[in-house]
């Protein structure tokens, strides 16, 4: 019986090293991506053609594209609830490369929010001990269905508030939580995979649900980063990603918290919450001159 449980879970610590280092890469493509994003608006309208062509663009889209691998293979060996909420570094990354690329050193209460958020996210894991859960069956094709549905109409709906704070906020808060039910559908296709072999699961709803639902994230992520400042897009999409992938995992993979640790986890997971909207508040857009004199570079 043990033995079964431990092979449902995997390995936590090393999911957690992927998920750290897709972070990491994700902070990276964000601030690259956002940079760019933010050159090639004009009016508060994105210009994809501008977009493309510029090089910090590639170089973002190159640092997601890692990420999103290093996140599928922390999927593969540990539970959606350890790899998503781990994934708020990204967060506290982000905003100190921002940091570091305007030349302003961060502010007292960027740094008390990266503590919160760092602190908090510890706590969590530690006491929280996501886990899957075993004699899980695959979510239905309904159920896949309906989450596919759901993002795609988030997505929709933050488009049509219009450029700003509200609207980067609204894409960021729709990009997170199109993330999430990406992540819970990509592990389930990654269970699939162990369990059925390619042929059936490429043959399934799930595979291509998480492409779509991914692909959603990334627009509804870009349309994010044109409309505001990082500091209103990211901490939006950061903190729903995990508030969506915890419930979502828990419905379609069977994962469970500790029960007996509600006490210590729930707080925990506040604070870390706490940490991302005090990082959401500080910070402002950011356009380099030099940056709008080389932007065909």
């Amino acid at each position: 019986m043990q033995a079964a449980e431990q092979q449902q879970t995997g390995d936590p610590f090393l999911g957690l090293l992927f998920a750290v280092l897709a972070a990491v890469l994700f902070a990276v493509g964000a601030v690259l991506q956002h940079e760019a994003a933010e050159l090639s608006s004009s009016n508060g309208s994105l210009s994809p053609r501008r977009l493309i062509k510029r090089r910090r663009w590639m170089l973002g889209q190159t640092a997601t594209v890692l990420g999103t691998g290093g996140q599928v293979a922390a999927l593969a060996v540990a539970p959606v609830a350890v790899v998503q909420p781990v994934l708020a570094v990204t967060l506290v990354v982000g905003l100190g490369l921002r940091a570091v690329r305007t030349r302003q050193a961060p502010l007292r209460l960027e740094l008390i929010g990266a503590v919160l958020t760092t602190g908090g996210l510890g706590v969590f894991l530690v006491a929280a001990q996501p886990a899957a859960g075993a004699d899980h069956g695959p979510p239905s094709n309904l159920q896949v269905l309906f989450a596919v549905v759901l993002s795609l109409a988030l997505v929709l709906a933050a488009t049509l508030l219009g450029h700003g704070a509200h609207g980067a906020v609204a894409c960021g808060g729709a990009a997170g939580i199109a993330a999430g039910i990406a992540a819970v559908l990509i592990s389930v296709g990654v269970r699939g995979l162990r369990e059925d072999g390619w042929a059936k699961t490429l043959a399934g709803l799930t595979v291509w649900g998480a492409v779509v639902v991914a692909l959603v994230a990334i627009v509804a992520g870009q349309q994010a980063y044109a409309r505001g400042a990082l500091a209103w897009s990211l901490p939006a999409l950061i903190l729903l990603d995990p508030l969506a992938a915890v419930p979502a995992a828990g419905t379609l993979l069977g994962e469970q918290l500790q029960p007996g640790s509600v006490a210590v986890w729930l707080p925990a997971a506040v604070v870390a919450a706490i940490g991302v909207v005090v990082l959401a508040s500080t910070g402002q857009p950011h356009v380099h001159e030099h940056d709008e004199v080389g932007a065909a570079a």
